[in-house]
């Protein structure tokens, strides 16, 4: 769920699918966690087919006769819970394959992504469904995909995207999933079949808050990477890639030596050096120095290492070889990685990482767009730098005050990006979360698993914790990744084993 990149731009990389096209511009400070999550949940495909049930009409054009796995139907789902009862459509997918009656049914709210028909064929929650004779249903996150309640996505229409109209979504659709399963694909559940809620990253969260608020409608969850604690101000994603990379004293000695450059205040010694780094179009200095995170961000969260036999280079021994050039400073050596960065994958720095490039493009399918309102109204998750004595590896300009400060220009002076985080620590219990029947998955090499429940289970007689230290951010519940080596298998198998467990359970 969410990696740094310090505005918006390259959006939908985080959260799921390899092979993506660029988004629109937008304040991007979680972007690159957006970025790469979404193409993990774009990458796949299954056009298996099987026979649609008579009388029964879909909602895919032209599907008169035969329904493929991957059509979309479309459920009447409340604009605002807590308001008016009018309803939006909110896109579902479906696969029925493996359903025995009184199997579970396995709920993924897709969270910050599109939901994907990739996961109806692969992933850890189709793997679950397929061992235990279940029903996976997809479910697309509000103001996410092709899910809007609104016609556009300024400030104000905003203002249903809330966690709380988030959580009474899936409530809602359960209360109503037989009569709509039943009308959309012919097929009843039972009233025997237990549900389980899935999700990884920020839909991991979802699925821990849902098993707590409607425990009388959600049997157990499944959680991969879950950030359970709301942390405004993040300084200890830092920390970890800190760990990570043996090459971390050497960007730490290169981040400080731009903050003197930066602090000087000398116009032609910045600019030189914002050459250097292929980044001279950017105006502000403090996104200039933001820029800087995304590359050791990305490299670290969404690590794995190479397969054994494997002619893949190993990501952050590559990273960290630019830091070998001892004829330069450190300082130089980052601003070539940088620029090597910048020219490869073909960014556009401007859009990509100036604060408020964007502000203003009020259109739907923004995936980012959303996800920066709630990080302003709900979540903060500013990914800042540490304080002294910490070492830090991102400038000492990279706060949580200046990446909240474009939420305004953004969506209004009533959004300050100053959110009142306490309100979810207090209602769902942050890191120590009064759930049972929850499995909890991290990889330790995960910055988001600082705040995650990864190393202090709260209940062990109702709860599994599962933890893969040379494992990143949701590598367990990827779609795309068919690894089982580095703990990945074990994971799995006792994953599989904890639902077997809870499910057996009344």
């Amino acid at each position: 769920m969410f990696v740094e990149s310090p505005i918006w731009a390259l959006l939908l990389c985080l959260a799921g699918g390899v092979g993506r096209t660029l988004a629109e511009p937008l304040a991007m400070r979680q972007a690159q966690q957006q970025r790469i999550w979404t193409e993990h949940l774009r990458t796949g495909d299954n056009t298996g087919k099987q026979e649609m049930p008579a009388g029964i009409a879909y909602e895919r054009e032209g599907f008169q006769q035969r329904r493929s796995i991957n059509t979309p139907y479309w459920f009447d789902q409340v604009i605002d819970h807590f308001g008016s009862n009018q309803t939006f459509k909110q896109r579902i997918f479906i696969n029925d394959d493996e359903y025995v009656p009184g199997g579970p049914v396995y709920l993924f709210n897709s969270g910050e992504t599109p939901a994907s028909p990739a996961y109806l064929s692969g992933g850890e929650p189709h793997t679950l469904a397929k061992a235990t004779g279940g029903m996976l249903i997809i479910m697309e996150h509000r103001y996410y995909g092709k899910s809007y309640p609104v016609s556009n996505m300024s400030g104000p229409n905003m203002k249903y995207l809330t966690i709380d109209n988030a959580l009474e979504d899936i409530a809602y659709f359960i209360r109503n999933a037989a009569g709509f399963v039943k009308g959309t694909i012919g097929v009843d559940i039972s009233p025997a079949s237990k549900w389980v809620a899935t999700g990884g990253s920020y839909s991991a969260t979802l699925a821990v808050w849902a098993r707590k608020k409607y425990p009388d409608l959600i049997h157990a969850a499944y959680a991969s990477s879950a950030p359970v604690l709301i942390e405004p101000d993040f300084y200890q994603y830092d920390l970890v890639v800190a760990r990570a990379l043996p090459c971390a004293s050497d960007i730490a000695s290169a981040v400080s030596v731009l903050d003197n450059i930066l602090d000087s205040r000398n116009r032609t010694l910045i600019d030189k050096w914002k050459k250097a780094f292929a980044l001279q179009d950017l105006k502000d200095d403090a996104d200039f120095a933001g820029a800087l995170t995304d590359q050791m961000s990305t490299t670290v969260q969404y690590y794995m290492p190479p397969a054994k036999g494997s002619d893949a280079p190993d990501s952050i021994a590559q990273l960290c070889g630019w830091f070998k050039n001892t004829r330069n400073i450190p300082l130089q050596n980052m601003a070539d990685m940088t620029a090597a960065h910048i020219r490869n994958n073909r960014i556009d720095p401007v859009s990509a990482y100036s604060s408020d490039s964007g502000a203003t493009n009020y259109a739907l399918y923004q995936d980012g767009r959303a996800w920066f309102y709630q990080t302003c109204t709900q979540f903060g998750f500013w990914q800042s730098a540490p304080r002294p004595p910490l070492r830090r590896l991102r400038s000492k300009y990279v706060t949580s005050e200046w990446q909240s400060k474009p939420c305004q220009a953004f969506f209004g002076k009533d959004v300050s990006g100053i959110p009142d985080t306490q309100y979810l620590n207090d209602k769902f219990g942050g890191l120590t979360p009064d759930v049972s029947r929850v499995v909890f998955v991290n990889g330790l090499h995960d910055p988001w698993s600082e705040l995650s429940v990864a190393r202090n289970l709260p209940d062990s007689t109702r709860n599994v914790m599962i933890t893969m230290p040379l494992a990143s951010h949701v590598v367990d519940f990827y779609a795309a990744n068919s690894r089982t080596d580095f703990g990945v298998d074990i994971a799995r198998k006792n994953i599989l084993e904890a639902i077997k467990m809870f499910l057996a359970q009344n």
